[in-house]
């Protein structure tokens, strides 16, 4: 695969599309896969022609680059239509049953020694993956919106992935020009159960103490943001933020980890189908009314981060670095923790342990106040 020219992207929606601009700007072939002949060509017209011919109307790439990169990327209706590719990139709708069933077909229709991965946020990569011969070329390889943008892919081991194709994802990764972090396969993998879970607790004090503007502000406040994370949900989507946090609480409210439950003011402003309104009155500036809610999302922060790095989710550098490249966070949440003190760390993960968002990490349990080793 290290020597690969064929690149599948099963789903050509926005997510599928941005991978296959991405992979075709690096030289790869691409042959992407649509439900029908219809949709195959109406997805390359909506995702491929209509934004790579904005960008050359505004002058960011010159009609001859956009033609090689049109040139590089075809479309099928049927699964054989993959068959010549090294490595399939699986970018459907977040449903687990119709991707299992995705991977079975891709499974038949691929080379024995076809790479199979998935771009899930949330589903455990084993599960996906329980119809496919030969488990040790499988993986995840999670790409963060925009995927032609965002510098940042998770590559995520399960337990049968072979070291041979751990190198060939991280080998395409750097010839995408990625930052590659190295990650286990765990639900909602490393960046996102640390980003859930603080639009989970901020959003659960909104209300008539907290109006949007001011847990906006109190965001960008507490981890020196430019934009902070309520403007962030509107621009990922209020219903991928309800549903991913549903997920999550699912695999880890009553795991050893434990996980925030899902607050009924992300449920009914999802439902409502309206963003968060940023502007939606005077900035709270009470200094202890601002404290208690970065008190908690600090503390939640510093607790789902403490949990990942115990369960061997990530390295510590790792972490840090996907923070930093996928959320633009200045810094990472065990750089804070140092900074902080580790006993003030310490008060504020026992925070959002009593508050119920998480279970004691073992680190503090144990009164382990030593900073975090980090080489950055």
């Amino acid at each position: 695969m290290s020597q690969s020219k064929t690149v599948g992207v099963v789903g050509f929606g926005v997510m599928g599309a941005a991978i296959a601009i991405n992979a075709a700007g690096a030289g790869y072939r691409v042959i992407y896969k649509e439900l029908n002949d219809e949709l195959v060509k109406s997805m390359y017209e909506r995702w491929v022609e209509k934004p790579l011919g904005k960008r050359v109307a505004k002058g960011k790439m010159t009609q001859e680059q956009m033609d090689e990169i049109c040139g590089r990327i075809s479309g099928t209706s049927d699964y054989a239509g993959l068959a010549e590719c090294d490595l399939v990139i699986e970018a459907a709708i977040e449903k687990m049953d119709l991707k299992i069933e995705v991977f079975a077909e891709l499974s038949k229709a691929c080379r024995a020694d076809a790479i199979l991965v998935s771009n899930t946020s949330t589903f455990l990569i084993e599960k996906l993956m329980a119809k496919v011969d030969n488990q040790a070329r499988t993986a995840g390889l999670h790409y963060f919106f925009p995927a032609n943008v965002n510098r940042l892919v998770e590559v995520i081991r399960q337990r049968a992935t072979a070291d041979e194709t751990y190198n060939a994802l991280m080998d395409f990764a750097a010839r995408n020009k990625k930052v590659a972090i190295t990650v286990k396969d765990f639900p909602g993998f490393a960046i996102n159960p640390i980003f859930i879970a603080s639009y989970m607790v901020l959003d659960s004090f909104y209300g008539d103490d907290y109006n949007v503007a001011t847990l906006e502000s109190i965001s960008q406040e507490a981890l020196g943001l430019k934009f902070g994370i309520m403007w962030v949900q509107n621009g990922s989507g209020l219903g991928t933020c309800y549903h991913a946090g549903c997920s999550m609480q699912e695999y880890l409210r009553d795991a050893d980890t434990g996980y925030p439950v899902m607050c009924e003011q992300l449920k009914k402003q999802f439902e409502s189908g309206q963003p968060w309104n940023l502007e939606d009155g005077p900035v709270n500036q009470d200094a202890a009314a601002r404290a208690r809610v970065k008190d908690r999302l600090l503390g939640a922060i510093f607790a789902i981060a403490t949990h990942l790095i115990e369960h061997d989710v990530v390295s510590p550098d790792d972490l840090e670095l996907g923070i930093r490249t996928a959320l633009a966070w200045p810094k990472g949440p065990l750089t804070l923790m140092n900074e902080l003190g580790m006993e003030e760390s310490a008060r504020l993960v026992k925070v959002a342990v009593e508050a119920g968002d998480f279970k004691l990490p073992k680190k503090f349990a144990a009164g382990d106040l030593n900073p975090w080793p980090l080489k950055g």
